[in-house]
Formats: structure tokens, C-alpha cells, sequence
């Protein structure tokens, strides 16, 4: 359930004569397959990093090389310092991504509203409605692919992590949506 806050913040972003027939969000989880893998590989990427560092703020220049002048090395390793704390934390980020999207179901459009940007899907966007239950109560569902330049990745895109008991209405509103539109021209 929304709360009004959240259901006029919906409203706000839709179209004029659109009408709002479902709304939900997603059940934040912080810790997912990219994220869990991305925060492992962030442990022995800071180690390298803090390592380095190490050697060139303290090490002995004749012993272990260390750099002469610190505050170069420090500038140069200001990029790696941050990605690694940036997957150190992207369980973190993640959590903080899906606690402030919105879905919507219009009779026009489905939307995914976030924080900085709402992504609108018109019926003829939309290439299948694929429904993905999981064990631990939340739902999938699938209704387009993104695709991506890198190596032509097709990446499913819809409402993620919504509760099992709303994705019913969820579902049933994005295959109303997707009748009533039907195919459209290119």
C-alpha cells in the first residue's frame, strides 16, 4: 500500500486524461546476485588499494619502492579508492535505489518512478508480461527488454521485488493495459 505522500507523487507524474489503475513499490533488498558479487570483489580491490597506499605514504623509498612524493600517489589513487568503496557499499546503494521507486499501472502507460528519473512503458513497449514468483514472497514482473550495447544484451526490465500478494492486481492490470492498447504501428 502507498501512502497518500506516495500515491500524489504518483499522480503528479502522470499525463493529463491519464488514470491511475494500479500503484505499488517494491520491497527494497539490499543484498542481490550483482550486489553480493560486486561487494566480494570490492574486499581484495580495497586490500590492493589501501596496500598501495600504505607503501607509499610509510614504506622505505629504498626498500619497497615507495613513492617520493605521497600527495601524487594519493591523487592517482583517488579513482580506485572510490570504486572500491563504491562496490564495498553497492548493497547499500541498491537499498537505497529501491526504497524510493514507485510502480504505476495507468490506463496509458506503465511507469517506474524514482527518486531522479520516471521511466514510462506505452503498451506497444511492452514485449511480453512475464510473472516470476519467488520463495521469499516477492514477485517479478517482466513486461520489456532493454537493450544494451555491450556484447547486445537483452536485460529484462519491469517491477522487481514487488510482495506476491499485490503482484496478482499488479499483473492483471498490465495484461488490461496491454488489450486494450494492443500492438501499435512503428
Amino acid at each position: 500500500m502507498l501512502s497518500p505522500e506516495e500515491t500524489q507523487k504518483v499522480k503528479n507524474r502522470l499525463d493529463l486524461n491519464e488514470r491511475l489503475v494500479w500503484a505499488g513499490k517494491p520491497k527494497p533488498r539490499a543484498f542481490t546476485k550483482t550486489t553480493v558479487g560486486a561487494m566480494i570483489f570490492g574486499i581484495p580491490w580495497s586490500a590492493f588499494v589501501a596496500f598501495f597506499l600504505y607503501v607509499g605514504f610509510f614504506g622505505d623509498v629504498k626498500k619497497t619502492g615507495a613513492a617520493e612524493d605521497p600527495l601524487s600517489l594519493s591523487l592517482f589513487m583517488i579513482p580506485f579508492v572510490l570504486v572500491g568503496l563504491g562496490m564495498l557499499f553497492a548493497p547499500f546503494w541498491n537499498h537505497l535505489r529501491m526504497a524510493g521507486q514507485l510502480y504505476a499501472v495507468t490506463d496509458k502507460s506503465a511507469l517506474v518512478i524514482g527518486r531522479l528519473f520516471t521511466k514510462r512503458w506505452r503498451a506497444g513497449e511492452m514485449d511480453t508480461i512475464d510473472r516470476r514468483d519467488k520463495r521469499d514472497g516477492h514477485s517479478d514482473l517482466i513486461f520489456a527488454y532493454t537493450s544494451y550495447a555491450v556484447n547486445d544484451q537483452h536485460l529484462p526490465t519491469g517491477f522487481l521485488n514487488i510482495p506476491t500478494t499485490e503482484a496478482s492486481a499488479a499483473e492483471s492490470a498490465l495484461r488490461a493495459l496491454k488489450e486494450r492498447e494492443g500492438p501499435q504501428a512503428p
